[in-house]
This record gives structure tokens, C-alpha cells and sequence, in this order.
């Protein structure tokens, strides 16, 4: 049985405390695990099927996850869990301290430069216009203490006056800078307006494209959007911070629009996006202006991409009944790609899928979906590395003692320390990544069964023959 409690608080600020649930599966209270075989639920609550999650990574590893709900009366809310770098969710909590009549999705989250997180979202408390909490901007709540509780100061961080996703990113100094896209245009703010200055702020913005999917990335100082556009019939990328610079247009021509664009800050690259183009998946390096198309995602609904310091790139698909959802690396150097994606439990029906990642080895996904019958869900599930494993030999005649040379790679090149076993005998790859076993003579013709394990990796099977 999900029982909830609430507990309001006033603080001092004049904000709100969020609403805090009890125990459900997976949160502190049962310390479970997110793991690598099958999708977790989050939350007993239910969620629009068009949800997407939003997550953000503190300083620590742990990650942040926030999404929308569906209440019964039908109003709305967001919950937040975390998930540390071990896999472990955390306790579920409600941002808002009332639920609203309407909120959007998809929403941002980032981490501020004191460690706190923020939320930027937009909604109606009631649907009365003369509430500063229906439609006046881009809402924020904050929390200072891991998510355990949110303040929703009465302000905003970008003007407007309609429902719909929004973005977020930093200035080098910490400042927020928020926006969102529609038919006209995009339009962003630098840092937040307090409710006495809403009426006369304004945006700044341009309206030469509409702007669908937009995301905000900060690349070295300056701040770039990524966007659909309609009207100009593609995929662009445009700096708006600290000055607007001039449209880049992607190659191609966009597969899925209206979903949000994933993007990314690579070290040493900068920004990268990843799109569908005739329903393939490539990789953007918005910079070069060049594309690398991504093995095994074909027919997507939906991307998304994580990046870590090192550089390694983590992608995930999601798409349509029948599309099983799946996640591929990419090299910290170079644009190495998984020859073959790693395909992740199913579920009846998926939608929006996030993807997050602490280290180069494992990575988080967060994906909306159901199974038949049931409400759609956040749910979580962890992936792990793939290595390559090759035999040399791979066959050789009965009565003839062989010696097989194994090589295991991944992305990078070499994997040391892997243990491979085949036919009773075993060995450990070097630096270099190869190890060899020597095999005496066979009587009969047959198979040997090889396999390479290596913890942080899934293991990885290799058959050998023995023939006539």
C-alpha cells in the first residue's frame, strides 16, 4: 500500500516546503536498488505519457531526477528522487507544496553555484490570471538541502504568459539564463525578476525562426541554443549569451521534429547534439559542423545524450511499440561508437527516455512508459560498458592443438584485467588487452563456449570450432 504524508512548513523567505511522501519502492526507506536487467518504477504515481524526466548531477555523483504527476482531481505536481552513483534511490518528494491545475513538461533542472538545485518550470496554480502563479513567466523552486524540500520564490526567470518546456543553462558566473521556443521565436532571460518588475520586464529574443525542442548549453563563456525550426525547414544552433550570433544550420533534414534536442558541452569539442536524420541517429559537432552517424539506433521517437569530464558520450534511444530502447558509448577521443547499441528491457508502451552518467563505465536512464494495463510511470535503469571480444583463430581441424589469441576492446581500444574462460582454461588480458589459451588436440569436432568478464562491463561471448 503508498500511503503519502504531508508536512507544510513556512520558511523564512516567504517560500513553500514541498510535500514529502512516504517511503514508496525504491526510496530510502527500502534502500533499493536501480539495476542493469530490468526497468524500476520511481514512484507509485502515474505520469502523462509525453513526460519527460529532467536530471541534473551534484558535485558528489549523486543524481537528481524531477518529473511531472498526475493526481486523481487532475491536478499536477513534480516529484524529485535521487539515484547515488552506486545505483541506491533516494527518498521521493513533492516540489510543490500545493498541486497546480497546470504544469509543463518537458522542465529543467540544473545545480546553482552554492550546490542547490533549481527547477525552472511553467504552469497555473488555479487558472485565475489575477494569481502571480498562473502564466506570468518561468516559475523556479529551489532546494538547499539535496531536494529534501523546495522553496517557489514569487518571481520568474524569463517572462511569458503560456503553458509549455523550457530551458536552462549558466553563465560562467552562476547566473541562470532560462528560455523557451514557440511559432515566433526564442526568448531568454538572464538571472531572475522579481514579482513587483514582471509587469514591465521584458525578453530578449529572436523572431527570425520558430524555435521547437530548444535546449540551452554553455560551451566556455558563452551560452548556445539548439532548435527545430519549421519556417526554416531544420536543426540550427545559435549563440544568444553574451551576444546572439548567427543561425548554424545542421546537416539534414530533421526526422522527429517537436521533440527536445539533446545537447551537450564535450570537453575539447564543444557543443554536441544528437538528432535522427531518415530516421538514422548521427551525432552534431556544432563547431566543426559535421555529423558521425551512431550504429544500431535506426527509427527512433526520441534521443538523449550525457557527456562526462573525460569526454566519453553516452547516447540512449527510445521510440515506437515495437522499438526496444537501448543505449550506446562513445570514446572520450574521437567519435568511436559501440559497434552494437545495448538493448534494455522493454516495456508495452515508452515515451520519453533521459540518460545521465557519473562515470565512463555506467550510466542512468530515466524513462516514462507502461505495461499494458498499467498507468505510465517513471522509471529507472542502470547500463554498463560493452567491450568487443575477438578470436584468432576461430576455428581449427580436430586432433590439432591450437593456440587462440582473444583481444577485448571497447571504445577506447585495449581493456586490461579481463578475465576470459574457454574450455575449462582461462587467462587475463594485458594493457594491450589480449591474452591467449592454448588448446590441446581435439578427437571430435565441436564448440567451445568463450567468455570475457570484467566488472562495470557486461560480459561478452565469443564461440570457437573445432571441425573436420
Amino acid at each position: 500500500m503508498f500511503r503519502r504524508t504531508r508536512t507544510l512548513a513556512l520558511l523564512a523567505a516567504g517560500g513553500l516546503v514541498a510535500t514529502t511522501l512516504a517511503a514508496p519502492p525504491g526510496s530510502a526507506g527500502t534502500a533499493e536498488r536501480v539495476g542493469t536487467r530490468s526497468w524500476s518504477p520511481l514512484t507509485a504515481s502515474a505520469s502523462p505519457n509525453f513526460a519527460q524526466a529532467a536530471v541534473a548531477r551534484t558535485a558528489d555523483g549523486t543524481q537528481h531526477v524531477v518529473w511531472i504527476v498526475d493526481n486523481p482531481d487532475g491536478t499536477h505536481n513534480y516529484e524529485h528522487t535521487t539515484i547515488s552513483p552506486s545505483g541506491s534511490q533516494g527518498p521521493v518528494t513533492r516540489v510543490l507544496p500545493t498541486s497546480w491545475a497546470q504544469l509543463s513538461t518537458p522542465v529543467d533542472l540544473g545545480v546553482n553555484a552554492d550546490g542547490s538545485l533549481r527547477l525552472a518550470f511553467r504552469g497555473t496554480i488555479d487558472g485565475n490570471t489575477a494569481n502571480f502563479f498562473t502564466y506570468k513567466g518561468v516559475y523556479t523552486a529551489v532546494s538547499v538541502d539535496g531536494g529534501s524540500s523546495w522553496v517557489v520564490p514569487r518571481e520568474v526567470l524569463a517572462r511569458s504568459n503560456s503553458d509549455g518546456g523550457v530551458t536552462m543553462a549558466y553563465t560562467p558566473d552562476g547566473t541562470p539564463i532560462t528560455g523557451y521556443g514557440d511559432t515566433g521565436g526564442f526568448h531568454w532571460n538572464v538571472g531572475a525578476v522579481p514579482e513587483a518588475a514582471v509587469p514591465t520586464a521584458t525578453v530578449q529574443e529572436f523572431t527570425d525562426h520558430d524555435a521547437y525542442g530548444a535546449s540551452l548549453v554553455r560551451s566556455g563563456s558563452s551560452v548556445y541554443v539548439v532548435y527545430q525550426s519549421i519556417r526554416g525547414a531544420g536543426i540550427y544552433a545559435r549563440q544568444v549569451w553574451p551576444s546572439l550570433g548567427a543561425a548554424v544550420k545542421a546537416p539534414g533534414a530533421y526526422t522527429n521534429p517537436g521533440q527536445p534536442m539533446a545537447v551537450v558541452d564535450r570537453p575539447g569539442v564543444g557543443v554536441v547534439a544528437a538528432y535522427t536524420i531518415d530516421s538514422r541517429v548521427v551525432l552534431w559537432d556544432v563547431f566543426a559542423n559535421r555529423i558521425h552517424r551512431v550504429r544500431g539506433m535506426d527509427g527512433p521517437n526520441n534521443v538523449s545524450l550525457a557527456v562526462l569530464p573525460d569526454g566519453h558520450l553516452w547516447l540512449a534511444a527510445q521510440g515506437p511499440i515495437g522499438y526496444t530502447p537501448r543505449v550506446s558509448r562513445v570514446s572520450a577521443r574521437g567519435w568511436t561508437v559501440d559497434r552494437r547499441p545495448t538493448l534494455l528491457d522493454d516495456l508495452y508502451s515508452t515515451f520519453g527516455l533521459e540518460v545521465s552518467s557519473a562515470g565512463a563505465l555506467r550510466s542512468e536512464l530515466m524513462l516514462t512508459g507502461n505495461d499494458a494495463g498499467d498507468p505510465s510511470r517513471v522509471h529507472a535503469m542502470s547500463a554498463l560498458a560493452r567491450m568487443t571480444l575477438r578470436t584468432t583463430p576461430g576455428r581449427w581441424r580436430v586432433g590439432r592443438a591450437q593456440r587462440v589469441v582473444l583481444k577485448v576492446t571497447d571504445v577506447d581500444g585495449g581493456v586490461a584485467r579481463v578475465k576470459v574462460r574457454a574450455g575449462g582454461r582461462r587467462c587475463t588480458t594485458n594493457g594491450a588487452g589480449r591474452c591467449s589459451i592454448r588448446f590441446p588436440g581435439q578427437a571430435r569436432p565441436g564448440r567451445i563456449t568463450v567468455r570475457a568478464t570484467k566488472r562495470s562491463y557486461y560480459p561478452e561471448n565469443a564461440r570457437l570450432r573445432v571441425v573436420r
